[in-house]
């Protein structure tokens, strides 16, 4: 009994989450090289630091900061 209880809460505690993180649609695409293959990724957003061109890119970069060298052509204005 005392297991159920402990689920139904971790299961009413994680649903109450469930809406804190927006979804992000993609701003444009890029081609980069991965593992010697061309690669189509979305990328989520452009930013300028130290005059220099970062996209937030998707799979397979996990969503971090990347130099916009590592895209051999982008969709982005």
């Amino acid at each position: 009994m005392k297991n159920i209880i402990l689920c139904l809460t971790a299961a009413i505690l994680l649903s109450g989450c469930a809406g804190v993180l927006k979804e992000q649609q993609p701003v444009c695409t890029g081609t980069a090289m991965v593992g010697g293959q061309e690669s189509t990724v979305q990328i989520y957003g452009v930013r300028k630091q130290n005059n220099l061109t970062q996209y937030r890119a998707g799979y397979p970069f996990n969503w971090t900061w990347v130099s916009a060298g590592t895209f051999t052509s982008t969709t982005c204005q």
